[in-house]
């Protein structure tokens, strides 16, 4: 039996408030050191996990240039529908969103709260402790395991981790002008939104397939290996 004291749960709580980056350091070192005693069962994923990003224009061609994104201590998740909805789901235009999935190595999990969560002798603790823990109600007691949370500790990500991209298609009397070949009439787009749930897909955000994702990155090897040529060259190039 795991005794949860009043550091774990105030680093698990803490941790789930969110924050920045340096905050998110901050609490992900804490986390980590209150929860480094704790039975390996609370420190395994054997599953996939997946992680939501926003990324802008220069993120994106980083990843795929450089193969490597750095990371650092940070929340994932074992459910790939929490992934797809995290924060409002599809990011605003201007931003690509990304989905990445992986199965961490051993090493690298930092404690798996979801696990925690099915414990009953952690939330004995949890109410043991709420009182003694300042903005309670903003993690534990807000989250709980809504999120399926595993926290990891990568160094980086590749471009094999990419599980899927997200952004919005056009809009809905585009698409029905592509489907009949004219204008559409109120009847087209009556029968057409009617077409689009029996295929129960729409316009607007979407998350592509892991195969559609793919398919993309393939169609972009052409651009990436030119960026990485200019890069090379402008890194190569004497200094004037």
């Amino acid at each position: 039996m795991a005794t949860f004291t009043l550091e774990i749960v105030q680093a698990v709580s803490d941790w789930q408030r969110g924050g920045d980056h340096n905050t998110k350091v901050k609490r992900g070192a804490a986390l980590k050191k209150a929860c480094a005693g704790l039975p390996s069962s609370f420190c395994t994923w054997d599953g996939p996990c997946y992680r939501q990003e926003a990324h802008k224009k220069d993120r994106v061609w980083q990843l795929l240039a450089d193969n490597r994104l750095p990371e650092t201590t940070a929340a994932w998740t074992t459910d790939l529908g929490i992934a797809k909805t995290f924060k409002g789901g599809v990011p605003p235009e201007g931003l690509r969103g990304v989905i990445f999935k992986l199965h961490p190595p051993a090493a690298s999990v930092v404690v798996n709260l979801s696990a925690l969560y099915t414990d009953a002798d952690f939330h004995d603790a949890c109410e043991r402790h709420r009182g003694q823990i300042p903005y309670y109600g903003d993690g534990i007691g807000r989250y709980g395991d809504s999120q399926k949370e595993v926290v990891l500790e990568i160094a980086s990500l590749d471009q094999a981790s990419i599980h899927a991209y997200g952004g919005y298609s056009s809009s809905r009397e585009d698409l029905a002008e592509l489907y009949f070949g004219r204008v559409p009439s109120d009847d087209d787009l009556a029968a057409f939104d009617q077409l689009c749930v029996q295929a129960n897909v729409g316009a607007g955000a979407w998350w592509l397939t892991e195969t559609g994702t793919q398919a993309v990155l393939k169609r972009m090897e052409p651009h990436v290996a030119r960026l990485r040529t200019q890069r090379q060259a402008t890194t190569a190039a004497p200094a004037r």
